[in-house]
């Protein structure tokens, strides 16, 4: 036969036990740290102290992996601003970079100015026009601005002012140039060091190429090609003596001597060129 225990028995030894617990705490309080438990509490401490640590090891990862998924918008949107504020210093610096190019390009430029004697004038390349047929550029100055076909058209520095071309079209306010690499351009030049002259002309996108130089002439590797001044009947030709066309890349023999021919480089980088001085020469078509 099963005996049930009554239920008030139970809630009896369930007081009972939470009296005793009240007043070991109460005891445990009020003698501190030499308390009759303060032993074993501080045994108890010890024991978990390590249980504590490794269980701490394992739940603080795990915490702040939710904490970090917690704030990761905020990350996000600080990485974009980051990344925003980076590309804008980069553009900063490469505008500062084309600004101080472009200032030197103009002080040179203006010096290039004042040690020319032919009166000049300054002018910004506003286009380009490049194909099989024909290399020249646009200016933005032109009639009004007292300038006329045939006139020669410099860049570079007063220590090296390079040639660049002629005009060959003019209107009130611009002006095409035919570059001295275009095919159908052709200017007297002369060797610096031996002083040789020769025709200097365009092959398009190929370096320059200098003809009837003299045969045997002793040509310097690197030597620099200047324009050749020169008068017909009385009429000078149409650029200056001693601006620079280039340097001699390399001498290339033919089947016979008077074949042979000089390879020239030129001297101005017309894929960078943004301004240019047109030389008033007395000689124009008008």
């Amino acid at each position: 036969m099963v005996t049930r225990q009554h239920p008030r028995g139970t809630r009896l030894l369930v007081v009972l036990l939470v009296s005793i617990s009240l007043a070991v705490i109460t005891l445990d309080y009020r003698e501190g740290v030499s308390g009759p438990l303060a032993g074993l509490g501080r045994t108890a401490l010890a024991a978990m102290a390590p249980l504590q640590s490794a269980t701490s090891a394992v739940i603080r990862p795990i915490e702040n992996f939710f904490v970090g998924i917690v704030h990761l918008p905020s990350l996000a949107g600080d990485n974009q601003r980051l990344q925003r504020e980076v590309r804008d210093l980069r553009i900063q610096i490469q505008d500062q970079t084309y600004v101080q190019s472009q200032l030197d390009h103009l002080q040179q430029l203006l010096g290039l100015q004042q040690s020319l004697s032919p009166p000049s004038v300054a002018a910004l390349v506003i286009g380009s026009d490049v194909s099989n047929f024909q290399w020249t550029i646009t200016i933005n100055k032109g009639s009004d601005d007292g300038l006329a076909a045939d006139m020669p058209v410099v860049a570079g520095s007063p220590d090296a002012p390079a040639l660049v071309g002629k005009i060959v079209r003019v209107s009130p306010n611009a002006s095409q140039v035919q570059l001295i690499i275009d095919d159908q351009a052709a200017v007297a030049g002369r060797l610096s060091t031996s002083g040789e002259t020769g025709l200097v002309q365009g092959q398009g996108d190929g370096p320059l190429k200098m003809t009837l130089v003299t045969p045997g002439t002793q040509v310097q590797g690197d030597e620099t090609v200047v324009t050749q001044g020169y008068a017909v009947n009385g009429q000078s030709g149409l650029f200056p003596p001693g601006i620079v066309i280039g340097r001699v890349s390399r001498v290339v023999p033919g089947a016979s001597e008077l074949q042979e021919f000089v390879t020239v480089e030129p001297a101005v980088d017309f894929s960078a060129l943004d301004f240019v001085l047109v030389l008033q020469t007395s000689r124009s078509r008008g």
